[in-house]
């Protein structure tokens, strides 16, 4: 077994080759040699070795000429339930228009075969590029831990309902395997999440990454959970997310008392707000938020996939449409002052969503007939792709000049391999961020939201959604300030 402290490290091991095909099968046993550690089963061996194959061909074809060598960095990455596998360069950047030409393109086989888990590209401008490529942990998971017996009690019990009250407090290191059978109690097996997984919510927890409020009955059984999942340790942030209460248990008010003791954690370490999705199939979560103060900040229109469904509320019968969800705040410390600029079109809008937030922050409209001097000609952007949801999402870290650019042909990329949902989360803090918005949304790009001290500031969230239908009938909002957000988004929707 690797050690702990290895494993906490930036990568387990580096290799470091030409870009020669020679080199290939070297790295792919670079790559096995520590996956067999990991306990991946063949079959799952034989995709690591492939997809290790293919990102690498990717970058020798695509990052260097025909005659030009340059160096490739293969990392081996952990992260709590994660295998990853790094492929970096400093090669010239990656022509789209190539990769697109290519019927065998290396990216569209690992989306179409879903050989990992997820697939990341990120551009680090001057620094380079890298993709990523992700293979989830194999462990016990729910389906081990329930025997057939507790499967059917659970049948039995979700129909009849119970008047003792649970207690609520902090989740513990042994409550992992408890949570792994709410969380088939609530969602049977269409909740796509770690909390299948006991080990991983173990690591989750010594990592400081997951904190979570349990409601415990008098059985010392966890019928309710609601938890904070964190990016780093130490994040001001955090998403609120996983709000489960054993059917036994609905109508005992359980999530809006885990969200008071949750804030309060909040409040009492210093954080300064509390992110939320709430779906909108029903407006029993969506009510809960706003009764705790929770404030709109936008909504994702195809977020969940069909498939997802909620015991005892929906009667589990599937939509016919991926399912919105609204995105919600809580402010729970003072934040930074800040200054944020928004483009003329979303300008109304989210002037409103502001002025609910009651952020310290000075608001600029930035009109459409502004001229943008970037501060650099290259920008910094991640792109991953989770191809079990069918979703990806661009993110922004820094805009460059060639920002448009690199996500019109990186939208171009995912249109072709069908993603359903296109994502793109973009700073706010300079007046180009605004421009670049009023730009992309003639090319698609709908209005989502804005995300409160996201990553040190705010971040404006755009959806595109490829071929997917919406019918907004499906969307049931609790507020009026939730239909304006969704009549404004629909303004754009064809």
């Amino acid at each position: 077994m690797i050690n702990k402290k290895i494993l906490q490290n930036d990568f387990i091991a580096k290799l470091t080759i030409q870009s020669d095909k020679l080199f290939i099968p070297q790295a792919q046993e670079f790559v096995l040699y520590y996956a067999k550690l990991f306990k991946f089963a063949k079959d799952e061996l034989q995709k690591i070795e492939l997809i290790t194959e293919e990102a690498i061909l990717n970058t020798i074809e695509n990052s260097f000429g025909k005659d030009d060598f340059g160096p490739i960095d293969i990392k081996v990455i952990y992260k709590p339930g994660e295998f990853i596998i790094s492929v970096e360069d400093k090669g010239i950047p990656l022509d789209f228009k190539k990769l697109e030409a290519q019927t065998n393109s290396s990216i569209g086989i690992l989306l179409m075969k879903n050989l990992a888990e997820e697939f990341r590209f990120i551009n680090m401008g001057k620094e380079g590029k890298k993709m990523e490529l992700i293979k989830r942990l194999p462990e016990e998971n729910i389906s081990d831990l329930l025997a057939q017996e507790e499967k059917d009690k659970i049948e039995e019990d979700k129909d009849s309902s119970v008047t003792e009250k649970p207690s609520i407090r902090l989740i513990e290191h042994d409550d992992a395997e408890m949570l792994a059978r709410l969380a088939f109690k609530v969602y049977g097996y269409t909740y796509n999440s770690i909390f299948y997984f006991p080990e991983q919510i173990r690591e989750m927890i010594e990592r400081n990454l997951l904190v979570s409020a349990v409601c415990v009955n008098n059985d010392n059984e966890i019928v309710g959970n609601l938890s904070l999942i964190f990016e780093y340790s130490g994040a001001k942030v955090a998403d609120s997310a996983a709000a489960m209460v054993d059917p036994r248990y609905r109508g005992h008010n359980l999530f809006k008392e885990m969200k008071t003791f949750l804030q309060n954690y909040a409040v009492q370490n210093n954080m300064y707000g509390l992110y939320s999705e709430a779906v909108t199939i029903h407006t029993f979560t969506q009510q809960g938020n706003i009764s705790l103060g929770a404030k709109e900040t936008g909504i994702l229109l195809a977020f969940l996939k069909e498939k997802q469904t909620f015991k005892k509320i929906n009667n589990d019968k599937l939509l016919e449409q991926r399912q919105a969800v609204v995105l919600y705040y809580l402010k729970t410390n003072q934040e930074p002052n800040r200054t944020v600029y928004l483009c003329e079109k979303f300008f109304p809008v989210l002037k409103k969503v502001y002025d609910k937030l009651n952020l310290d922050r000075n608001i600029v409209m930035i009109p459409n007939d502004s001229e943008c001097t970037y501060s650099s000609p290259n920008s910094s952007i991640n792109t991953s792709v989770k191809p079990w949801m069918n979703v990806a999402v661009i993110k922004i870290n820094s805009i460059g000049a060639d920002a448009y650019d690199l996500i019109y042909n990186q939208l171009k990329e995912f249109r072709l391999k069908k993603i359903e949902t296109i994502y793109l989360e973009m700073p706010v803090s300079e007046p180009c961020s605004a421009l670049l918005t009023e730009k992309l949304n003639k090319v698609g790009f709908m209005l989502s939201g804005i995300i409160p001290e996201f990553d040190n500031g705010d971040y404006i969230k755009l959806q595109y959604l490829n071929n997917v239908r919406v019918d907004t009938s499906h969307i049931k909002l609790a507020s009026d300030l939730a239909k304006e957000i969704l009549n404004e988004i629909m303004k754009d929707y064809n």
